[in-house]
């Protein structure tokens, strides 16, 4: 089969005048074409994007270290020289390939960052990130992810950061008791649908690897050719743990259950009840073989006239033709007969088996980023169209994990995430990492660097030892050792869940902190309205008082003014009535003196010897007697204004009338 390639390559590169797709643009090149030459040029004009480095945390900082670093020769082991930089000790080494590349085309990265809610009113929520790529034909995809994907994945969480910020969560219980789920809520005036914090996350990853990979492809005019990498991301937030993994990389957690001591061995070495969990899945032609297959088959023109959507149980040749063979085509999981024709002869999509799997006999990877211009071996066909940056995302829930304290087994419970690059996965299984994690473990059981320590020694095992012959050799089974980049991250979960119960009883604290603010606020509030209420009343009560006091001195000077003008009015009415009844009285009298002399006057006919008594009321009624009469009735008018208020009017009326009546009457009985 490689043969075939080889001489296909070959025939491509000595004759250049095959029949090649028609195409003119620079993302469907030929190669061995004179358009596929310019575009190599001119990516050697170019710039990289970043300069070739080693993860910042390993603290390479001059060209000797990076170039001692890279020697394929010795191969070192490199470990951070302070491992205070990576979060709650986790353990970090890599390894230099053998020579299939100049540079160690791996990456690493972390990052820690605070998701902070704009209005203040919740607590901040932190997260973790740690990610590994593993760069193929360059160095450059793998180091710009190191260096961009968390800022993509950043922007990804904070576009939904106010349903991921705890709310409900951090409330007590006792507080509010029927606070909602924390994982989940339906928000029916935004949603139709019922959406948790889970899916937001796996969104966010999955957004961000699509967003990643478009992002180097807009870079590709601009910057030399970054060629491809795969992708193993880990993102602990909210006390979960997500791993997104596009590619051959591979997440695997290592735990440990503990036995009974009637089955552990007389000499425990750490290693007991070992086993892994795998968090990710490697992406390969082989284990993609139906999406890849699906994909030729709906989408023909991108195989262009090489190759063929099917899959054949022995491979045909042309003296087979004509003959019945056992296949399947496109997505089908069974197989059946048909019968081999020309068409048949061409190249399979998928060529190979297991490690040794490939995608248009060119890549041996399906997913990832980058690879935008990649072409197939001999045919020049695009290969970009067959991969996807879509990643897959699983969680575990750190919360439900129940571990016993006395057991003091916090690591094989809550389990050691290792994440590693194919350099390690292609010579190591699963079960002998799992073992390894816990002999180390169990070696140093109270060394801050324990962590890195396996990670040193799973390198180490990997890498094996070099022969005379040059080759390198694993020292357990003398066999061949791995010839590719080796990076490992192992990261202790249990030691992130402390940190997150930390925060959790901080947020609690603050809650309660807040709601103890909050209420003497709104008692402070009440208070400094009611002595506000009762201030303005005392004012508005003291206002009032000042303004009766002003009425209480003005009305009093009102009051005798108008006494006297009343008074001054009354005395003149009753003047005018004294004055009216006196004329009326002296009238009366002078007409009654008269009847009275008109009948003295007849008995003085009858009666001589009472003239005395006539002669003497005559003379009353003289008009001397007159005025001495007026000049009384004066004098008792003068005596009745100065009496005032003590008198009233009627009885300064009627006693002189009654005195007058008194008199008249003696004066007629005389």
């Amino acid at each position: 089969m490689f043969a075939n390639i080889k001489s296909r390559f070959l025939a491509t590169v000595i004759a250049p005048d095959m029949p090649a797709l028609p195409s003119t643009s620079h993302e469907h090149l030929v190669r061995g074409s004179s358009a596929y030459h310019q575009r190599m040029l001119h990516q050697q004009q170019l710039q990289d994007k970043f300069a070739y480095s080693r993860p910042p945390f390993l603290q390479l900082l001059t060209a000797d270290e990076l170039k001692a670093s890279a020697d394929h020769n010795v191969r070192p082991i490199i470990v951070p020289r302070d491992i205070s930089i990576l979060p709650w000790g986790t353990g970090y080494a890599e390894c230099v390939n053998s020579g299939k590349s100049e540079w160690n085309e791996d990456q690493g990265a972390f990052c820690r960052q605070i998701l902070s809610d704009p209005t203040h009113q919740y607590p901040d929520l932190p997260y973790t990130y740690f990610g590994i790529f593993d760069g193929h034909a360059g160095y450059g995809a793998a180091l710009a992810a190191s260096h961009q994907f968390h800022h993509i994945l950043h922007e990804k969480l904070v576009d939904c950061i106010e349903l991921l910020l705890p709310r409900e969560g951090m409330e007590d219980p006792k507080v509010n008791s029927t606070s909602q789920s924390v994982n989940s809520f339906p928000h029916p005036s935004h949603f139709q649908r019922s959406v948790s914090k889970d899916e937001l996350i796996m969104g966010a990853l999955e957004s961000a690897f699509v967003h990643m990979d478009s992002l180097i492809a807009q870079d590709r005019d601009r910057y030399r050719d970054a060629g491809g990498c795969t992708a193993c991301v880990s993102l602990f937030i909210n006390g979960k743990m997500y791993v997104a993994n596009a590619g051959d990389s591979r997440a695997v957690l290592c735990q440990r259950k503990v036995l009974p001591k009637e089955e552990m061995s007389a000499q425990p070495d750490g290693s007991e009840g070992a086993f892994p969990v795998p968090f990710s899945f490697d992406h390969t032609p082989e284990t993609e073989r139906t999406r890849l297959l699906g994909v030729a088959q709906y989408k023909p023109h991108l195989m262009g006239k090489f190759y063929t959507a099917m899959e054949y149980a022995k491979r045909p040749h042309e003296r087979d033709l004509g003959q019945r063979i056992l296949c399947r085509q496109g997505t089908m999981k069974g197989w059946t007969y048909k019968t081999l024709t020309r068409d048949d002869l061409k190249m399979p999509v998928v060529t190979g088996e297991g490690k040794r799997s490939r995608l248009l006999g060119t890549l041996g990877v399906t997913r990832g980023f980058g690879d935008h211009d990649l072409l197939a071996i001999a045919t020049g066909t695009l290969i970009k169209p067959f991969l996807t940056a879509q990643p897959e995302v699983l969680f575990r829930d750190l919360t439900k994990i129940v571990t016993i304290p006395e057991e003091q087994n916090e690591d094989g419970d809550y389990g050691i995430l290792v994440m590693a690059t194919d350099g390690l996965w292609d010579v190591s299984e699963n079960e002998a990492v799992a073992r390894t994690v816990f002999q180390t473990l169990h070696k140093y059981p109270t060394e801050k660097h324990r962590y890195t320590m396996v990670a040193q020694e799973l390198v180490a095992k990997a890498r094996g030892k070099i022969n005379d012959y040059g080759h390198w050799r694993l020292a357990d089974s003398k066999a061949a050792a791995t010839v590719d980049d080796i990076s490992v991250i192992v990261i202790p979960v249990y030691q992130y869940y402390k940190e997150h119960i930390e925060w959790e009883q901080k947020c609690l604290r603050e809650y309660r902190e807040r709601l103890e603010r909050e209420r003497t606020a709104a008692a402070q509030a009440v208070e400094a309205k009611e002595d506000s209420t009762s201030t303005n009343e005392q004012i508005t009560s003291l206002v009032n008082g000042i303004k009766e006091m002003a009425q209480v001195e003005i009305e009093p000077v009102l009051n005798e003014e108008d006494n006297e003008k009343e008074s001054a009015a009354v005395t003149q009415g009753t003047v005018g009535k004294i004055q009216s009844f006196i004329e009326k009285e002296q009238q009366s009298t002078i007409e009654n003196q008269t009847t009275k002399a008109v009948e003295l006057d007849k008995d003085d006919k009858h009666q001589p010897e009472e003239e005395s008594t006539t002669v003497e009321a005559t003379n009353d009624s003289t008009p001397e007697n007159k005025e001495e009469k007026q000049q009384k009735i004066n004098n008792n008018n003068e005596s009745t204004q100065d009496q005032g208020d003590t008198s009233s009017p009627e009885k300064n009326v009627t006693s002189p009338s009654k005195s007058k009546q008194r008199k008249n009457q003696r004066k007629d009985k005389r």
